[in-house]
């Protein structure tokens, strides 16, 4: 029976696979909720679930609640569908979405290296359990039935870095994985491309607390309310739809922030590295190439390498998941 991999990084932030990304959030009904408003809806269980931009708050342990159980499916569903784009041509979901259904279920998952050891078992476990009796479930009112083979969970970053940075790790005797995402940024040194423990860190200082504090910053200041996607707009494209007569004002105070977020991120990675310009460096994570400027403005890092792919680590997840199952 073929196996299909899927590797799938359960971001604080954003779910992410080879191919696809979106909001950690989702709301649940006991009825079918409109395409018209919903554009994809699982249904499992007798419940119906559709995707929000409303994330939900960071969980260390993701095993406590069905939520990632729920994201899992999407992510599945979504990377699935994005496969079959890549096929078929002309594709339509009605008539193309299909060829799960009795296949063989292999799940390639990671955690930070932080809490990797504490959880890395019962987060196998977890999808082990719920899925046990099958993964059974509908995905836009088409049936998946499958069977889960196996869990696989690996370090984050490690397995990003592994897979999109070999050469720099094989070169270098030590090198520092570090990844900015919205909940959480998460360290790894590793030596000798193996993970060393002493330098595993994970804070939540990830960009959900810098938009938080823009947000404050700026109505403290100005008066001024600014919306998440405004501040992300702003981090990104240097976009903000403000009167002239304000904006450079407000423009001003994010540099300020932004600037002085970066300074305590980069203090709280001192606390397990003293220097981090004797070896190079591997940032990965959505958040590392927003503030790619503030941390080369810093000039407390040597060698530095930007991985711009936000599913770095589900590739990763994916790559070493194919060699293993060989």
């Amino acid at each position: 029976m073929e196996n299909i991999i899927f590797g799938i990084d359960h971001g604080n932030g954003n779910m992410k696979t080879v191919r696809q990304s979106f909001p950690c959030g989702f709301k649940m009904q006991e009825t079918e909720p409109s395409h018209l408003f919903s554009k994809d809806i699982i249904e499992y269980q007798g419940k119906f679930y559709s995707l929000t931009t409303n994330k939900f708050a960071y969980q260390t342990d993701k095993t406590a609640d069905d939520k990632a159980l729920i994201l899992t499916m999407f992510a599945m569903a979504k990377e699935w569908e994005a496969r079959l784009k890549e096929k078929t041509q002309d594709y339509d979901f009605k008539k193309n979405f299909s060829g799960l259904n009795g296949k063989e279920i292999v799940l390639a998952l990671g955690l930070p290296p932080a809490h990797f050891e504490k959880q890395h078992v019962a987060f196998k476990k977890y999808f082990e359990d719920h899925m046990k009796n099958g993964i059974n479930f509908k995905y836009n009112g088409k049936s998946i039935m499958a069977y889960l083979k196996d869990v696989i969970v690996l370090p984050q970053d490690y397995a990003g870095a592994t897979i999109m940075m070999g050469d720099v790790i094989k070169e270098n005797s030590t090198v520092y994985c570090i990844d900015i995402g919205d909940g959480t940024v998460d360290m790894v040194g590793l030596t000798d491309g193996m993970p060393d423990k002493d330098t595993m860190l994970s804070r939540e200082m990830g960009m959900s607390k810098l938009r938080g504090q823009i947000i404050d910053d700026v109505i403290n200041d100005y008066g001024v309310t600014l919306d998440t996607k405004t501040v992300d707009g702003y981090l990104k494209d240097k976009r903000l739809p403000l009167p002239d007569d304000i904006k450079e004002q407000v423009e001003n105070r994010i540099e300020q922030t932004t600037a002085e977020f970066t300074t305590e991120l980069i203090n709280q990675l001192h606390t397990k590295v003293a220097d981090f310009r004797v070896y190079p460096s591997i940032f990965l994570g959505g958040g590392s190439m927003v503030l790619k400027e503030y941390i080369e403005k810093s000039k407390m890092f040597g060698i530095t390498h930007y991985i711009d792919s936000i599913s770095a680590n589900a590739i990763g997840y994916e790559k070493i998941a194919e060699a293993l199952v060989k």
